[in-house]
């Protein structure tokens, strides 16, 4: 196929086959090709002049002294055919080299940039010392091999007065180093809640996100710094959820030595009674069913009575 002839590829239009469109093959031009296949040459004069220049430029026709006759079609349609699988994978080249292009520029464009090794660790010191109203954290099990300790700067912002909430894997208390520095920060005002399998390291300060992305305990640090509004604001939904869902570090103790009439409570709660039929089971006022109710709730950290339910079977009490 001629260089003439693979510039000028039209795209399929409806009704036709990508090979027919490229080629021009459609029915038209391949009746015409089978009357010249099987009644021999026909004169110039008697041929649509469109379907005559369609089947000279897929080859499948030639012309001598004002006469027009066909030839076998496999030979110029394989030629076709590869010309078509050397543009596609051109096509492909320049589909990958522009997907660059687009990603690099919307990379750019959304606010998010990856930062790596030290100077990943230096931006997140630097953006955690920036805090100026709140700071949300989530924060996985410590790894093996890894550093556990408090967040770089984080006493300085508790100082200023800087809201931070932190909700960590509840494997934490498997590790006493790790509760030491979550006690050492809480006592320094930070707000600690424990939830089972927290996936990533997450912080949100003010309108910022750092998520360290890093896979593997020996991987070199690898953390994505996210500025866009919508992103950010979506992260921080995901963290409220998690907040909702977790149990406030500080009472985890509390759960093996409740008592009996507090489980009693909870069993009662738990298969939807009302506060005045629990009022009368346990007979008490329905006013000190609610005040119970209300302590159950400061106690897990729930503000409704459907966190509640949720906070008492994660608990496992029921």
């Amino acid at each position: 196929m001629s260089r003439e002839s693979v510039a000028s590829v039209q795209i399929p239009g409806p009704g036709l086959s990508a090979g027919q469109e490229l080629l021009g093959l459609d029915d038209e031009v391949r009746a015409l090709y089978a009357r010249l296949a099987t009644a021999g040459p026909l004169p110039i004069a008697e041929v649509d002049g469109r379907l005559l220049a369609s089947l000279l430029r897929s080859g499948l026709v030639v012309r001598t002294e004002g006469m027009v006759e066909a030839r076998a079609p496999r030979r110029p349609l394989e030629a076709a055919a590869q010309s078509y699988t050397q543009l596609a994978a051109r096509i492909r080249e320049i589909s990958e080299e522009l997907t660059d292009v687009w990603n690099a520029s919307r990379g750019a464009d959304v606010g998010i940039d990856i930062a790596t090794g030290a100077v990943a660790l230096q931006e997140y010191a630097d953006l955690v010392g920036s805090a100026k109203a709140r700071i949300a954290a989530l924060t996985m099990a410590p790894r093996q091999g890894r550093p556990i300790g408090p967040a770089p700067g984080v006493f300085e912002v508790l100082a200023r007065g800087v809201e931070v909430r932190v909700v960590y894997d509840s494997r934490l208390l498997e590790s006493p180093k790790a509760i030491e520095v979550a006690e050492t920060c809480m006592a320094a005002g930070e707000q600690a809640r424990v939830f089972p399998g927290v996936p990533i390291n997450l912080v949100i300060v003010d309108d910022v996100v750092s998520a360290n992305v890093t896979s593997d305990a020996d991987e070199e640090v690898h953390v994505a710094n996210i500025r866009n509004r919508r992103l950010v604001e979506a992260l921080r939904s995901v963290f409220e959820s998690y907040w909702q869902l977790s149990l406030p570090l500080a009472h985890e103790s509390l759960v093996p030595d409740a008592s009996e009439d507090f489980r009693h409570l909870v069993r009662l709660l738990s298969i939807g009674l009302t506060d005045r039929a629990i009022a009368r089971e346990l007979g008490v006022s329905e006013r000190t069913v609610g005040r119970r109710v209300t302590r159950l709730q400061e106690l897990l950290g729930a503000d409704t009575r459907f966190q509640l339910g949720l906070q008492i079977a994660r608990h496992g009490w029921v």
